[in-house]
């Protein structure tokens, strides 16, 4: 069987992609933030900032890995 070769990622994509993750995330941190501290001010403090950091690093871990032809087909 043929493998085609994927294109590298756009970053649109990769900026849709890291969107649609982090509003999973942000929904599951803000349950677990909540259980934790039962105070909506520490759980928006808490979902804030651990999002806004993991948005930025999961553009780059993505950005880095459409560059990384490992596993790709032939």
């Amino acid at each position: 069987m043929a493998y085609r070769v994927k294109a590298h990622d756009r970053r649109t994509r990769t900026l849709a992609k890291a969107v649609a993750y982090r509003a999973l995330s942000i929904s599951a941190d803000t349950v677990v933030a909540y259980l934790f501290t039962r105070s909506s001010l520490a759980t928006f403090a808490i979902v804030v900032f651990v999002n806004g950091y993991s948005t930025l690093l999961y553009y780059i871990h993505e950005r880095i890995w459409a560059h990384i032809h490992w596993g790709r087909g032939k």
